[in-house]
């Protein structure tokens, strides 16, 4: 958790030096906040000392479109919809949460107004998405399975117990500004995700902290619809994956991930 909030951290200073100011409709100026510029010392040939300037463009961006680093970041919170209820069922009772973070982090961004009037605008972004999952009992997931497969420990209570999965994340949406000269805005959209890794974290009196890494049975593709209503930079957005947690024939069936959370910088 230290190095998800050192990365939140890092991005919202990234945001805050490279975001560029927005006209009325949330489009990027193109005048500001473009470039970075790095100087390098060196010494000539003649024993003098000199300067090289390089400068290095970090969005490019046309009148209507822009593409680059333009770091965003989300925080959010997930929970298990079983069979279409928010409560976990008696046949998985085991999986039910104490708490679920979600924290996102996209480094590149980018998007496209389709109207002169800049009211209509397609917008994506790549980067990372974790998910934790606190459960409330002592289960151990156990690693290497050929299906979801735990044991729950009567002699041991976990101060935390959580599996923690990372999935490289692209969403794409569709922002409609309904209000003329206003940075109010509506989106809706997609968002996939491909499971790049996963692990497990216990913190108990007698063993300490245990962390497991593997897959889980998690699954290794995930889909789902994403909406969103916010102003300028700040967004509030829900996600619905179609997509099970586990991979089909590994774990539950009809088990799947919900979220809400804020969006800063958004893409």
């Amino acid at each position: 958790m230290k190095k998800v909030l050192f990365i939140a951290l890092m991005a919202m200073l990234c945001h805050t030096g490279f975001t560029q100011d927005t006209d009325s409709t949330g489009n990027k100026k193109e005048d500001e906040g473009k470039s970075t510029l790095f100087k390098i010392n060196s010494e000539s040939k003649d024993g003098k000392s000199k300067t090289t300037k390089l400068k290095v463009d970090l969005i490019h961006q046309s009148k209507n479109a822009y593409f680059g680093i333009d770091p965003s970041v989300e925080f959010g919170w997930n929970r298990f919809m079983d069979n279409g209820s928010l409560t976990v069922g008696s046949v998985n009772s085991d999986l039910r949460l104490e708490k679920g973070p979600e924290f996102g982090f996209f480094p590149i961004t980018g998007g496209v107004f389709l109207d002169k009037k800049h009211t209509l605008k397609v917008s994506t972004a790549l980067g990372i998405t974790w998910n934790t999952y606190h459960f409330e009992k002592d289960i151990t997931l156990e690693k290497g399975q050929d299906v979801l497969t735990y044991t729950i420990d009567e002699d041991r209570h976990f101060s935390k117990n959580l599996l923690r999965s990372k999935y490289l994340t692209m969403p794409l949406m569709i922002a409609v500004y309904p209000i003329k000269d206003s940075h109010f805005q509506i989106n809706a959209g997609v968002e996939g995700g491909l499971l790049i890794g996963a692990k497990t974290k216990q913190i108990s009196d007698d063993a300490g902290k245990v962390k497991v890494k593997g897959s889980f049975n998690l699954n290794p593709v995930r889909y789902g619809l994403r909406f969103g209503i916010g102003y300028n930079a700040f967004n509030i957005y829900a996600k619905y994956y179609f997509s099970d947690v586990f991979a089909p024939g590994e774990g539950p069936k009809d088990f799947r991930t919900v979220a809400i959370g804020i969006n800063v910088g958004f893409f």
